[in-house]
């Protein structure tokens, strides 16, 4: 059997029950704007990395 191993939270570095998925964490401990706030710093990040990296 493979090792899955255990998902951790991005926002709280929580980590989560291994029978718990990411959305039911996200939906339940964080706020609608703690989410976003959380997607949009990726973004930039992504969107600010050049090319070549």
């Amino acid at each position: 059997m493979p090792f899955k191993p255990p998902v951790e939270c991005p926002i709280c570095r929580e980590t989560l029950a291994l029978d718990r998925t990411l959305e039911d964490h996200l939906v339940g401990s964080h706020t609608q704007r703690e989410v976003a706030r959380r997607l949009a710093t990726v973004r930039e990040r992504v969107e600010g990395q050049s090319i070549s990296d």
